[in-house]
C-alpha cells in the first residue's frame, strides 16, 4: 500500500471512531508501530489528529453553524445534559442563560419552576420565555447589543455592559469545544467578552457540554475548565476522557442517557 494511501485510509478509520491506537493500526495495515508512529507524526503536524500515550485522537474544528443546523444535531444528547442541569436550579433563583441551542434545550426544561429571573443574550430564549402561560411567574432580561443573525445571539460592547451590572445564583455556560489542555472554546472572540463577563456574574458557573463537543477545537478560549464550578455533560463521553478530567481536579457530572 503507498504511504499516502495508508495516511489516508488511517484517517477514514480516525473518522469512523475517532481514536486508534498503534496497535491495532499496525496490525490492520501489516507494517511496524515504528512505521505507524510515523505516519501519525505526520497526520498530527498537518493538524488532523491528536498524538496520545499509545495512539491517536481525531482533531474536530467547529467554524460556526446556523442555530438550526445545530439545534438538530445531538438532540438526545443535549436533552441529557439539559435536564441535569435543571436539578441545580431552585425556585425565585436568578440564571444567566448563555446562547446556543442547548441552553435553549435547558430554557424548556424550566416550567416546572416558579419566580425565576432569567438574563439571556440569546433571542431564541427570550421568545420562549415569553411564554405567559408556560412561564408565568418569571422575569425575562435580554441584553442589547450586536445581534449575529444566524446564531439569534447577542454580543459586543453593549451585551457586556449588561452583564456587568447584574448578579446570578447560576450561570449556565455554552461552547464549541472542550480540550482539558486547552479549555472551554467559543466559534469566535467576538462573543468571548460577553461569555467572560456572564461568568463574573455568577454565584455558580456550570459549563453545559454534550459529549460530542470533547475534542473540538474552536477559534477562541474564553475560559480553562478550572473556572467552573462543575461540567455537566452525558453518558456517551468515553471513560478515559471523563477521568482525565476529573483527575485534573475538574467537577464533572456525567448525566444518564
Amino acid at each position: 500500500m503507498l504511504i499516502g494511501t495508508r495516511r489516508h485510509e488511517i484517517m477514514k478509520i480516525m473518522e469512523l471512531q475517532n481514536q486508534a491506537t498503534i496497535v491495532e493500526l499496525a496490525e490492520r495495515f501489516n507494517v511496524s508501530q515504528m512505521t505507524i508512529r510515523r505516519d501519525l507524526d505526520i497526520l498530527q503536524t498537518e493538524g488532523k489528529i491528536r498524538r496520545s500515550h499509545g495512539g491517536a485522537v481525531r482533531i474536530r474544528s467547529f467554524a460556526g453553524a446556523s442555530y438550526e443546523h445545530r439545534s438538530r444535531q445531538n438532540r438526545e444528547l443535549k436533552l441529557a445534559v439539559a435536564k441535569e442541569a435543571a436539578k441545580r436550579i431552585r425556585d425565585g433563583m436568578s440564571l444567566i442563560l448563555d446562547a446556543g441551542s442547548t441552553m435553549t434545550a435547558l430554557a424548556c426544561q424550566l416550567e416546572p419552576f416558579r419566580n425565576l429571573k432569567i438574563i439571556t443574550r440569546d433571542l431564541n430564549i427570550a421568545r420562549l420565555l415569553a411564554d405567559e402561560r408556560r412561564f408565568p411567574t418569571f422575569d425575562v432580561y435580554c441584553t442589547g447589543g450586536r445581534l449575529s443573525k444566524w446564531a439569534n445571539s447577542l454580543d459586543g460592547l453593549y451585551a457586556e455592559k449588561m452583564l456587568a451590572g447584574v448578579t446570578a445564583d447560576i450561570t449556565f455556560m455554552s461552547c464549541e469545544g472542550v480540550s482539558l489542555a486547552k479549555g472551554a472554546m467559543a466559534w469566535s472572540p467576538v462573543i468571548v467578552g460577553a461569555k467572560q463577563v456572564a461568568m463574573k456574574a455568577g454565584g455558580k458557573n456550570v459549563l453545559l457540554a454534550d459529549s460530542s463537543k470533547f475534542g473540538y477545537t474552536s477559534l477562541a478560549i474564553f475560559a480553562g475548565l478550572d473556572a467552573f464550578d462543575e461540567i455537566n455533560t452525558d453518558g456517551a463521553l468515553g471513560e478515559c476522557e471523563a477521568a482525565r478530567i476529573r483527575e485534573a481536579g475538574i467537577p464533572l457530572c456525567v448525566a444518564d442517557l
